[in-house]
């Protein structure tokens, strides 16, 4: 099993973590995806809440995929002015 570096979120094209924040009106929002289902988003989620993160959405969809539910849920519970 391929180790997974610490940082929130990962440049590296070696890591295959998707690791996004969001700012929702001082709530710290959080996104995680693994590619399949053998994979666990635990270490990204950890990270995510150790950056301060309240709610956190994750998905399990390869990099191919366009269609990600949970990704589509975290903009639908942003509203205008949420982002820096």
């Amino acid at each position: 099993m391929q180790k997974h570096c610490t940082k929130p979120v990962c440049h590296r094209q070696t890591c295959r973590r998707v690791v996004q924040q969001y700012v929702v009106m001082s709530e710290l929002v959080g996104y995680a995806r693994v590619s399949t289902a053998e994979q666990t988003a635990a270490l990204q989620e950890d990270a995510l809440k150790a950056a301060g993160c309240q709610r956190i959405w994750t998905d399990t969809a390869s990099g191919t995929r366009t269609d990600r539910p949970q990704l589509a849920a975290v903009f639908d519970h942003l509203r205008a002015g949420d982002t820096p």
